[in-house]
């Protein structure tokens, strides 16, 4: 096999994705020599050890994502700006994977990109997540739980009030009753309940069908508060 056979399979198969030396392997064993040679005349790039790409452009960060083909799941505030329509635009960008090589890989990568992500490896994905668009997104359950549990009320209650036709409530009160606001004794749970109330009493009527629950923490309840008011006041 020539070099340029080589370099057109790779960018038949990986176009757009950075790709490793082991993937690289499997169209030719020589692909170790192929791709020093290949990053010498400036035909590859090499992102950091045993990680490649082929040069190519982007719109932003999101064309990327789609296009790379490596594992890996959208999380949390990340997760949210597409649940709830951007009602937040943050240019952090927040993945879990599952490969400690690909994560390094990322994170060199988006960094001399301009780009800013937020990369947590995981043996075991610990997220709850589903194909959004071809892109694997935390879902919307775990998605506002988490949230909360990080202190992103807004991103949290945007999501649940824009999306709240299409979240399995009974799946949100398992998840939420075992998470915690960090470094509080609260649980996720009653947060939801209680912004949920606030809704109902913003619009006068049921928005969502919960009894009334009071939260005692002061700032806490100061901080869901305005999240629930920024979201009613941009309906």
């Amino acid at each position: 096999m020539y070099l340029d056979e080589f370099k057109d399979k790779l960018a038949r198969n990986w176009a757009g994705s950075l790709f490793s030396l082991s993937s690289a392997q499997k169209i030719h064993p020589r692909a170790k020599e192929y791709l020093y040679r290949l990053t010498k005349s400036n035909g590859i790039r090499r992102i950091t050890w045993g990680w490649y790409w082929i040069p190519t452009s982007y719109r932003d960060a999101w064309e990327f994502l789609a296009r790379d083909k490596g594992f890996k799941v959208i999380i949390k505030q990340t997760a949210a700006s597409i649940w709830n329509y951007d009602f937040i635009h943050r240019d952090v960008f927040r993945l879990a994977v599952n490969d400690r090589s690909y994560k390094r890989a990322l994170e060199v990568f988006t960094k001399s990109m301009g780009w800013d992500f937020e990369v947590e490896f995981h043996k075991k994905i610990p997220y709850e997540y589903r194909e959004v668009d071809g892109l694997f997104v935390e879902t919307l359950e775990s998605c506002v739980v988490n949230c909360l549990a990080e202190w992103s009320f807004t991103d949290a209650f945007a999501t649940l009030y824009f999306r709240r036709k299409e979240i399995d409530f009974n799946k949100l009160r398992n998840l939420g009753r075992w998470k915690r606001v960090s470094g509080t004794n609260l649980r996720a749970w009653t947060l939801i309940k209680y912004g949920c109330k606030l809704f109902n009493e913003h619009f006068g009527r049921e928005v969502f069908d919960f009894k009334a629950i009071e939260i005692k923490q002061a700032e806490v309840k100061e901080l869901v508060n305005e999240a629930v008011e920024k979201v009613v006041g941009f309906v």
